[in-house]
């Protein structure tokens, strides 16, 4: 069985693929949303986003039923917002597609940030995340030329590790 982990955008959705028995990364990657940017915010556009999330899995995964995990969107009070809100109507559009759409899906369920990444400092939770990956899963994880897109795919990678049981922080007992 396999889980996919997705890290959702209006533009790019950050994608992780991971075998649930061994509990390694597979592949991840940035699909891109190929639909024009005046379309960002429509219906067609949720859809576009889907189908270039789920071309990007077809030959990953084939036909067989995977899990699927997505972070939901999440409003925050007013002192903890970031950017413009509205922006979290769309993404909640294009979650709720990816929900749908994306097939064969053994069974679903999301996360909220907070959930899987706390209220560490983004820089150091992806430097965490990077920690539990071995060599061989580093050489698996596509990341984008534009490095302020590479987040994405890590969040993925992250949200899977958190679903996997994978990313609790380490503690290290004094002797």
């Amino acid at each position: 069985m396999k889980l996919v982990a997705i890290d959702p955008g209006l533009r790019h959705c950050g994608v992780a693929l991971f075998d649930v028995p061994s509990g390694a990364l597979l592949c991840a990657g940035l699909p891109r949303n190929p639909a024009p940017a005046p379309g960002e915010l429509s219906l067609a556009s949720w859809a576009s986003m889907a189908s270039a999330v789920q071309e990007w899995l077809r030959p990953r995964v084939g036909d067989v039923a995977f899990h699927l995990v997505i972070e939901l969107p999440r409003v925050y009070a007013a002192a903890h917002q970031k950017g413009d809100q509205n922006d979290l109507i769309q993404l909640a559009g294009v979650v709720g597609t990816l929900g749908g759409a994306l097939a064969p899906v053994a069974d679903r369920r999301s996360v909220y940030p907070r959930d899987w990444k706390g209220t560490l400092d983004a820089d150091a939770f992806i430097e965490r995340i990077k920690q539990r990956l071995d060599a061989g899963e580093h050489l698996r994880v596509e990341l984008p030329a534009t490095r302020d897109l590479h987040h994405n795919v890590w969040d993925a990678i992250g949200i899977g590790l958190h679903a996997l049981g994978r990313l609790a922080p380490r503690r290290v007992l004094p002797r």
